[in-house]
């Protein structure tokens, strides 16, 4: 396992040797309750800050971003294990884009939006302001450990709120230098809160009377803090993880598709939530497409991640590691064809090498299950009817590729996959661009990760022609009596396209309302 408590303390494993690299103490209870107590009392200065001072702040956490980034890059790989270049390209520089754009535009973003009503309510105006949910709890996984936290965090500041964050325990040394970097920025006492601990420690945290959640992880888990949310009514944001597939047609690029799944399917050592975990190949291309799938994952190095020329680092912990030998054995045993790979290698690390299977099907688990693990499972399929009906066959909805020649159906094909981002000719991409939507459908979560999710809505109508001694009452108001037949004539004004009887209507209600 990359966690284990030993005295009191959160055991930070190395994945790459399993090594302790550092302990960390828990929150107790008393102190998860005095973090979100500091959190509330700080919200109201908090919110008080226009956007553009909000700003400030995330401005100085970007410059400590930028200036630490190899001291962030070594420890996310050795905490993580994913290779070094991944940790700058995927964790920093992710971090950064979300960044750079919130910074930028917040101000544009979370200006008051005027709301046009039109000539029927000429005295109204009505607009869009946004507030602060409070203080938010944000609970984080060890897969992309900076980035996920960090896009959550500055959308929280950005909006106005304060926020008690948890990590994995399993990434707590990548959390406590997210605790760092924000105590250097010298955000006011109370704003930003950390918590370090298991489960229980999510379920306090929770459990309190905090405003909002926002969770990625597992379904499992995703659940229950649905369903504890729900029993209060608490807003909350899940994103809870995919089982995407990528669909290969003859028409392809079969060179470009085959290099694009290969990282889609194995960046981060599978362990992505949009990995591709499902491929489905033309029939007419089938074989074609095994054996250069099979070539490409042959060539990638699998080693220490501080190797510049390794590909892909261990999985996270054994329990990873023990998942994917089980989908990989089920799979074999109900007939699938192993290509390559599908072997733990020696030593004290947990790195896998990268497995191809073909003849898989969906009683399979490696087709049912998300696996989070470097595995790449071939079907083949004969027309795209059957490829529309194999891609949706599935609990979850989060991504889905799509990979041709053709140019012609494209949006139409897409739209009858079930699943929020569908990238054709392309793979687990744009999903940290801050001007794309990132929602899964099904069980793969619900609550989006736009600013405006860290934000509640409220709407204000001001009657600008109201003046106590000439005002008139709204026509609509009571007393109702002889107002039927003016309301029928109303609707056929507003409504009906034709001018006959809008003009007829139009002089009846005037009548009316003369009376």
């Amino acid at each position: 396992m990359s966690t284990a408590t030993k005295e009191n303390l959160i055991s930070i494993i190395n994945p790459s040797n399993s090594k302790v690299i550092s302990e960390i103490k828990p929150s107790t209870n008393l102190e998860i309750k005095e973090k979100i107590q500091k959190a509330k009392t700080a919200s109201p200065l908090w919110r008080s800050l226009s956007v553009e001072k909000r700003i400030v702040y995330l401005q100085k956490i970007y410059a400590l971003i930028i200036k630490d980034r190899q001291n962030i890059a070594t420890t996310i790989s050795k905490n993580n294990g994913k290779p070094l270049a991944e940790s700058y390209l995927t964790e920093i520089a992710s971090t950064l884009q979300i960044m750079e754009y919130h910074i930028k535009n917040g101000t544009e973003l979370l200006n008051e939006k005027n709301i046009s009503l039109g000539l029927l309510y000429p005295t109204k105006k009505s607009s869009m302001t946004y507030e602060p949910y409070g203080v938010i709890a944000i609970i984080e996984p060890w897969n992309y450990p900076f980035y996920l936290p960090l896009s959550a965090i500055t959308k929280a500041l950005l909006g106005g709120n304060t926020f008690v964050f948890k990590p994995a325990s399993a990434v707590s040394l990548v959390g406590r230098l997210i605790e760092e970097i924000c105590l250097k920025s010298e955000l006011p006492d109370g704003v930003a809160n950390f918590i370090y601990g298991g489960g229980s420690a999510a379920e306090n945290l929770i459990g309190s009377k905090i405003d909002k959640v926002v969770f990625t992880g597992s379904v499992e888990v995703g659940k229950q803090i649905a369903e504890t949310c729900a029993k209060k009514l608490l807003p909350v944001s899940l994103e809870l993880g995919g089982k995407d597939p990528a669909i290969v047609f003859k028409s392809s690029n079969l060179d470009y598709a085959c290099s694009g799944i290969l990282w889609g399917a194995l960046s981060n050592c599978g362990q992505a939530c949009a990995s591709i975990e499902r491929v489905y190949v033309q029939s007419e291309i089938y074989n074609e497409f095994l054996g250069k799938i099979t070539n490409l994952t042959k060539q990638l190095k699998v080693g220490d991640p501080f190797d510049d020329e390794v590909d892909i680092g261990p999985l996270i912990n054994e329990e990873q590691v023990n998942k994917i030998e089980d989908h990989i054995s089920d799979a074999l045993s109900k007939g699938a064809k192993l290509h390559c790979g599908g072997k733990r290698l020696p030593g004290n690390g947990f790195f896998f090498e990268p497995a191809v299977l073909s003849n898989v099907t969906h009683s399979m688990k490696v087709m049912a299950e998300e696996t989070f693990g470097p595995i790449i499972p071939v079907m083949k399929f004969d027309s795209t009817e059957e490829a529309i009906y194999l891609a949706n066959n599935t609990n979850y909805g989060l991504a889905a590729s799509i990979w041709t020649g053709e140019t012609g159906n494209l949006k139409t094909l897409a739209e009858r996959l079930n699943c929020g981002t569908v990238w054709v000719n392309d793979s687990l991409f744009l999903q940290a661009h801050p001007k794309c939507p990132w929602q899964g459908y099904k069980e793969s979560g619900y609550g989006g990760s736009s600013i405006y999710d860290f934000v509640k809505t409220k709407h204000i109508s001001i009657d600008q022609g109201f003046i106590p001694s000439l005002h008139p009452k709204s026509f609509w108001w009571y007393p109702y009596k002889g107002k039927a037949r003016s309301f029928h004539d109303l609707i056929e004004v507003v409504f009906n396209s034709g001018i006959k009887e809008k003009a007829k209507a139009a002089f009846n209600t005037m009548i009316d309302l003369l009376r």
